[in-house]
């Protein structure tokens, strides 16, 4: 009888908290919380929805985590957003198909954060996931409200914007020219990279020159996406440093001399002319004529180095690109191959292997690349680019490209003549 009397007051006491948890009113606690949280798989998104604190909040921290979230494991969590009170809902797009648990905190207008989590009310307690991963279009960062200033200092541009998203790296762009369109961008801008959540950069920047600046996420733009809006992620007006401020100034020539002097510059031909001058102790050797036995033993060394068969090429594709892969570097190069460079395209094929190797690339990656540009230049009648190209891909591809530079060779000497 005792143990069912103990059994009998456990649950009693259980359902009686359960009871508080589920309805009592928010003003009654000495924190502000919201209640009713909850969070349901839409597709690729996950919809949080909650009713508002009764108390005074400035704001909702809302937070992800792997595991429920404890206040021992909250610092682990990741802050997703804020929300401002009235809204009730926010819509997260997790970068994976795990299971994700979220929690909302107050915030009050002096910026006190009430991390206290309450179990059906503010915190959830099942996992949730999505059914379908979303795409790199629907979790790249949207970037507004840009804004370029001159430092205070004056030693560069700072630039500060908003974005959907602090789980994505940035590039900021810096041009001396406005960027209206992609190909503004890509013909004459320089990028840097940010971590995620970075939302003001300062820039350097020479004084005097107007510079325009344009914020992208990173991984989009790898995949060759470049959205590109004037006032959002574009600044519209130039900005420019003031001359004589800060440490972006010029730097002034030192008066210092140096410890060991240049080496003085000896002229022994004549500008106008072109002959030696009298008395220049420096110069070739005079050229002088070969003997005739000597003309002869050259002759027959040449004629026994056997003359080399240069076989007619046609455009070669790498073992790396003849399949399909599930990498978006390997298709973005892979559509090109396939597109302007087998097409015999060959303005298509060199302006879209520039713009690919305009981003920073694996060593690999760039050596397919350049590759197949040097493939370009041959083809299209230009041997000596297509030479650098191939030299450029050798450390990679040294037996696929000997063969191309070797017929470049022979196209620079039918060019160029034989030598003396």
């Amino acid at each position: 009888m005792t143990g069912l009397r103990g059994r009998a007051a456990a649950a009693a006491v259980f359902f009686l908290a359960s009871f508080i948890a589920f309805s009592q009113d928010e003003g009654e606690l000495p924190f502000p919380f919201v209640s009713q949280l909850s969070a349901e798989a839409v597709g690729f998104q996950v919809k949080l929805t909650w009713r508002d604190s009764h108390e005074n909040v400035a704001r909702y921290l809302v937070y992800r985590h792997d595991q429920e979230m404890t206040t021992r494991n909250l610092s682990g969590a990741r802050m997703l957003g804020q929300v401002k009170p009235g809204v009730q809902y926010f819509l997260d797009m997790p970068p994976d198909e795990k299971e994700y648990f979220y929690a909302l905190l107050a915030q009050d207008s002096q910026g006190k954060t009430f991390a206290t989590l309450i179990p059906f009310r503010n915190k959830t307690l099942v996992g949730v996931a999505v059914t379908t991963p979303a795409t790199e279009e629907q979790l790249a960062a949207r970037i507004s409200d840009i804004q370029a200033v001159p430092t205070p200092a004056g030693d560069g541009v700072e630039v500060t914007f908003r974005s959907s998203s602090t789980d994505r790296d940035l590039l900021v762009f810096r041009s001396t020219s406005p960027i209206m369109r992609a190909e503004d961008l890509l013909r004459s801008a320089t990028a840097t990279q940010f971590d995620a959540g970075v939302t003001r950069a300062v820039i350097s920047a020479f004084p005097g020159v107007d510079y325009w600046f344009t914020v992208l996420d990173a991984r989009l733009y790898k995949l060759g996406s470049i959205p590109i809006s004037p006032g959002a992620n574009t600044t519209i007006d130039p900005v420019q440093v003031s001359a004589g401020t800060g440490s972006a100034s010029l730097a002034q020539p030192s008066l210092q001399r140096r410890i060991l002097p240049l080496p003085s510059l000896e002229i022994t031909y004549g500008i106008e002319t072109g002959k030696q001058l009298p008395g220049a102790s420096f110069g070739p050797p005079p050229v002088r004529s070969l003997s005739p036995a000597a003309q002869k033993a050259v002759s027959v060394l040449l004629a026994a180095v056997p003359q080399p068969r240069v076989k007619e090429l046609s455009r070669a594709v790498l073992p790396a690109d003849a399949t399909p892969s599930p990498d978006a570097e390997d298709t973005m190069l892979q559509t090109i191959v396939k597109g302007p460079f087998m097409s015999g395209n060959a303005a298509t094929s060199e302006r879209e292997l520039l713009e690919f190797l305009s981003m920073k690339r694996a060593p690999e990656m760039e050596a397919r690349a350049h590759y197949y540009l040097g493939q370009t230049y041959y083809f299209d009648n230009q041997p000596r680019k297509a030479l650098l190209e191939f030299l450029l891909a050798e450390d990679w591809y040294y037996h696929e490209a000997e063969q191309w530079q070797d017929a470049c060779f022979t196209e620079l000497e039918k060019e160029e003549g034989p030598g003396p």
